[in-house]
């Protein structure tokens, strides 16, 4: 299935299943997918991205009313969901085991990449903490995953403008929020805060390179941010 809109999907033949299946595989299961897409023949049309994820995110505030955490919800695109669990058990006695682990070696490997989160105070980039909170279940069929990514140093909001995104530097993967979503808070004071979500307006150039990138490229770490949607933190 291929996401024509947040939340929503439609057929995609198998040659490109497979070939989507090769573009994903970052997360995890790396050999297995570098042979498999050896075995198979990759269709002419080789378009960024290759996987979407479903978002919804929170702000966690502390007593005081800070920033302290990104909490967010992503919900994997169904041939993704079928291509991560195919070989795991899930057995009403071991599922939520087996993708707890598979969580896990994912969240582990996103790490290194911040897990595609960037958070910003006045424009400048702030430092992110190791995420310790998560967990991972099979929702309508699709996998999904929560974690807490948190901030080394919290933040006030009434005093400092703060943003946040969530986005893939490559666009191999497309995140974007649920549709119709809002950012929702937790903590203190969390009824004085809102957060609006600004849509992505890439470029037609940006467009282009996007449709027109080839999976044995060299990876474009800018073209992401292009299509990412920007979070802007209000609170009184």
């Amino acid at each position: 299935m291929i996401r024509n809109e947040p939340g929503g999907y439609i057929p995609i033949p198998d040659n490109l299943r497979a070939f989507l299946m090769c573009g994903v595989g970052f997360f995890f299961k790396v050999p297995i997918v570098l042979l498999f897409c050896v075995m198979v023949d990759p269709p002419p049309a080789r378009a960024h991205p290759h996987a979407w994820i479903d978002l919804r995110s929170a702000v966690v505030l502390n007593e005081s009313g800070h920033v302290i955490a990104i909490e967010q919800q992503w919900f994997f695109d169904p041939l993704y969901t079928v291509f991560a669990t195919d070989d795991l058990t899930l057995t009403a006695g071991t599922q939520k085991k087996a993708l707890t682990a598979l969580a896990r070696i994912n969240l582990q490997r996103l790490h290194t990449h911040g897990y595609f989160t960037e958070v910003r105070m006045e424009g400048a980039k702030i430092d992110l903490g190791r995420v310790s909170e998560f967990e991972s279940d099979l929702r309508e069929g699709r996998l999904w995953m929560r974690f807490v990514v948190p901030l080394v140093v919290p933040i006030d909001p009434t005093r400092h403008k703060v943003s946040f995104a969530v986005f893939d530097p490559t666009y191999y993967v497309e995140i974007l929020h649920l549709r119709d979503d809002i950012v929702s808070f937790r903590g203190s004071d969390s009824g004085d805060c809102y957060g609006q979500i600004i849509p992505p307006k890439p470029t037609t150039e940006a467009i282009l390179l996007a449709r027109a990138m080839d999976r044995d490229a060299t990876p474009d770490a800018t073209l992401g941010k292009v299509f990412a949607e920007q979070v802007e933190i209000t609170c009184y």
